[in-house]
Parts: structure tokens; sequence; C-alpha cells
């Protein structure tokens, strides 16, 4: 009947196909319940920070799913009819036993693909990650051209050849000059004419749009020197890996650029800047210095969003903070860079350490300066006298958790610096 819902098929097979799409969305259900509680279990304790992606995608390991099936009874007799009652289970005994043994080994689970889109929604509410906004300005990245309008007047490029035509049709109607046939050389019959005339010509206007700069350029920035081991370099690594995922996420455009200095700073490659280990001294003013100069020569503060992370285990000449102060307040103001983020991996001790310096400068510094530290806890309580101890290592646990610390700190809603001491 027209009008009314109708099935193609039995009314048997109908209902079969509908429970069967029924048992599907269940199951759909459940799965991406399972991809999610343990995503989420990956971010609290820090564990994604390890993984990386292919800028799309990043694969984890859930735990097995049951998927439901038809289990066919094995008894050798009738038809599984008899005695019984609600919950017993109806197959044949184990011809080895009862099987009160624990099992040997371990399940495996099953590998999926998340977006990182997903990922970033869930690391945003478990950090408290505020979206990131472009600093204001008046400069504009170019100018749209927009054909909003028709004029009587305009350059014969932006004729409008159709709207002219238009224009001589109605014309010609009105004073019945269409009707009139005109005999043309090359055709046999005479044939109706449309003349346009200097007022019926018809030209485009256009308004410029401009459209505001959205780019982005972050400096990644590192202490190479000879105190930076591989555990350090590493967490290093996969701090920077996140952070330039997270402010991708809200910029059209994004380029990153990767320092690497001991006692002299110098622009390398992002191969080279997770990969290369060991240097010599350590001047961390040197890496700021050359960033200072990038701004200049390649990235003008008025069109771009400008973000810096730097990451040190503490140790530098104690001359080189005062400098590196300076340089900071002349080239890294407010007004010049959206902000700054300052990450000491695993020193031997806070005091007269570069965080430290720069925790008790920054209220001349400005707070668009953010400092954290990746930190092993102390094998004893803290005394008034010391407020770090030496932690040459970190375990793969705490060393996720504080990862994910850190990040939180640099670039968490309200975050401000507190310093020790």
């Amino acid at each position: 009947m027209i009008g009314s819902k109708t099935c193609c098929y039995s009314d048997e097979r109908c209902i079969i196909t509908r429970r069967i799409e029924e048992d599907h969305k269940d199951f759909r259900d459940v799965y991406s319940g399972k991809i999610r509680k343990e995503l989420k279990k990956w971010i609290s304790n820090g564990s994604i920070f390890r993984h990386r992606g292919d800028g799309k995608r990043i694969r984890i390991n859930i735990p097995r799913i049951d998927i439901p099936h038809i289990v066919y009874g094995g008894g050798s007799e009738g038809i599984g009819r008899g005695p019984g009652k609600k919950g017993d289970v109806i197959e044949k005994d184990d011809p080895k036993g009862k099987g009160n043994k624990a099992g040997e080994g371990h399940e495996e689970g099953i590998m999926v693909d998340i977006d990182l889109e997903e990922i970033l929604k869930l690391l945003q509410d478990e950090l408290e990650l505020p979206d990131l906004k472009p600093k204001q300005q008046n400069v504009f990245e170019e100018t749209k051209i927009k054909y909003n309008d028709i004029a009587k007047h305009g350059p014969e490029a932006l004729r409008h050849s159709k709207r002219t035509f238009l224009q001589a049709m109605k014309r010609m109607a009105a004073t019945g000059e269409i009707n009139q046939f005109h005999t043309i050389p090359g055709y046999p019959d005479p044939i109706r004419l449309i003349k346009p005339i200097n007022s019926d010509r018809r030209y485009r206007q256009y308004k410029e749009i401009k459209i505001p700069a959205s780019n982005a350029v972050i400096f990644f920035a590192r202490d190479g020197s000879g105190s930076m081991d591989e555990t350090k370099c590493e967490i290093v690594s996969d701090m920077a890996w996140w952070i330039d995922l997270w402010i991708r996420h809200f910029y059209k455009r994004v380029e990153s650029n990767y320092v690497w200095h001991d006692t002299m700073a110098q622009e390398v490659d992002q191969k080279m800047f997770y990969n290369y280990r060991y240097g010599g001294g350590t001047y961390c003013s040197s890496a700021f210095s050359l960033i200072a100069k990038m701004l200049e020569n390649r990235y003008p503060v008025d069109k771009w969003n400008v973000y810096v992370f730097y990451f040190t285990d503490g140790e530098n000449w104690e001359n080189d903070n005062e400098r590196l102060v300076s340089v900071i307040q002349k080239d890294f103001t407010p007004q010049a860079v959206n902000m700054i983020g300052i990450t000491q991996v695993l020193s031997h001790a806070y005091e007269n350490s570069v965080k430290h310096y720069i925790d008790q400068k920054i209220d001349e510094l400005g707070d668009h300066i953010r400092t954290t530290a990746i930190e092993s806890p102390p094998d004893d309580p803290p005394t008034p006298m010391r407020l770090f101890y030496p932690a040459p290592t970190i375990t793969e646990e705490e060393r996720d958790v504080q990862i994910k610390k850190a990040i939180h700190e640099l670039l968490g809603k309200g975050n401000k610096v507190k310093v020790k001491g």
C-alpha cells in the first residue's frame, strides 16, 4: 500500500533482520565503550604520552572482546531435554578434570586505531586544557576578492556578458527591435540580432575581504649538554611531540622549528632534535638569542602567534642565568609571544637551577611564562634545608605521571608559577 511501510520479506525474515541489527548495535556500543574506557585509563596514568601516531591516528591495545556466538550441544543422546535447573551449564564434562587450576600465559588484546581528534578531546577534559586563541592584532594575512555587485561602469575585463545581453534584450523588447530581422553575410535567411549598446553594458563589482592572521610558529629548544642523558632526552621528545600536536589543533598553518644547544645554539631538523644526545657545556641564553634572531628575520611577531618551549636539566653556567633573563625581557615580551614554557627534566637540585632562577624573576618577566619540572620522588622526606634530592633515575610509571603533570602545568587553565623556597 502506498504511504504505508511494508516489508519486502516475510514477517519472520523481517524479525530476524531487526534482531541482527539490534545485536549489531549492542556490539558496537560495547566495542566503543571498551575503547573509551581503555583510552581514559591510558590518559589518566599518562601512558598515552609514550605513543605517537601517524598524524591522524594512534594505535592502542584494548582487552579482547568476546563476540557472541552459537554453541552447539555435544550430547550423544537425546536433544538436550532432562532434569536441571536455571543456571546449569549444558555441556560435556571435561574428561581431564574439573579445571580448578589457574591458566597459564596471558590473554592477548586487540589493536585498534583511534582518531587523534577523539584523543585530544579526552586529553583536554583530563588535563583541563583551554582552547588556544590567537593574540589580538590588526595585521592581516591575505586579502580575498569577493564579487558582490553589478554596476553600469567598469573595466572591460570585468564586463558581465550574461547581464549585458539580458539588459540589451529587455531594451530591444521594449522598443520592438527584438522582432526585427537582419541579413547577415553567410546566412541564407534573415535572423534576429541582439546588439548591446553602451548603456546596456554591465560590470562586476567586488570588495576586498581582509583575513586576519591565524598562523602559529612553535620553537622547541633543548639543552644538549653532556648531562642530558638518554632518559632525559626521551622525556623531552615525548613532551615536545604532544605539545606540538595540541597547538596544531587550533591553527590552520603551523610551523615548527627546533633549536639544540650546548655552549652555542644551532637550528636543527626534527630528527636531530629528537635523536641527538650529547654535547659539551651549557649556555641556555644562546638558544633564546638564536630564536630572537629567527623571529626578527623570518617570523615577525605582529604576524605570527609565537610559542616557545625550552627543555633543560637545570644546569647552566651561573653567570648565564642573568643573561637568559635579559634576553627574555628584551625579545620575548607578552606583546611578542603568546607563551614561553620552560621544563626542567630530572634536575639534581632545585636550588641554583635554571627553573629556580626563572621562578624568582617571574614577576619581572610576565605571566606569559610558565615553568614546570619532571621530578623523581625523593627517597626521604624533604627537609627545610633541601627541597630536591638527586634523581638520576625514574620509574616507567612515575615518568608517565610526571609528563602528564608537566603538560598540565604548562598548558592547563589558570596555572601560575609557584616559587619554591
